[in-house]
């Protein structure tokens, strides 16, 4: 693969990234995620070249993961109410809160990250061409 591809693949995932980190922060900002704000700080993406392709990692808290499915300290995937369930019919003893108020997922991250996979797709497949017509012309001038 030429140089020209890998650099095109390398600029558009760091644009993908960088997309989806921005977006990220507004989003967790406006849905009121974390008091502290050191979770939205720990959002970060790294940018990699393998072979004649690339890769990117996006990296953040693993407590943000748990806000985006719902789930945490005292609040199981499957509800408090299977949780209940779960221990009465093992026989188990245990403290349970009785209140089986769900906390109720905030997709701040899936919604984002493969809401914007749309784009680096259709950047890949066509901005590539774009790019290289832009670069040739440059080359006839």
């Amino acid at each position: 693969m030429s140089d020209l591809k890998t650099t095109f693949i390398q600029k558009s995932l760091a644009q993908y990234m960088e997309r989806v980190t921005d977006a990220m922060r507004i989003t967790a900002r406006r849905m009121k995620i974390g008091v502290t704000d050191e979770g939205l700080k720990s959002i970060s993406y790294q940018s990699l070249q393998q072979g004649s392709g690339g890769t990117a990692r996006l990296t953040f808290k693993e407590y943000l993961r748990m806000v985006d499915m719902g789930a945490g300290r005292a609040h199981p995937l499957g509800g408090l109410a299977t949780m209940k369930t779960n221990l009465i019919t093992s026989k188990a003893q245990g403290l349970i809160i009785t209140k089986d108020r769900v906390r109720k997922p905030k997709k701040f991250y899936s919604k984002v990250a493969y809401g914007n996979l749309t784009w680096l797709q259709n950047q890949l497949l066509f901005g590539y061409t774009e790019e290289t017509i832009a670069s040739l012309k440059n080359e006839m001038k």
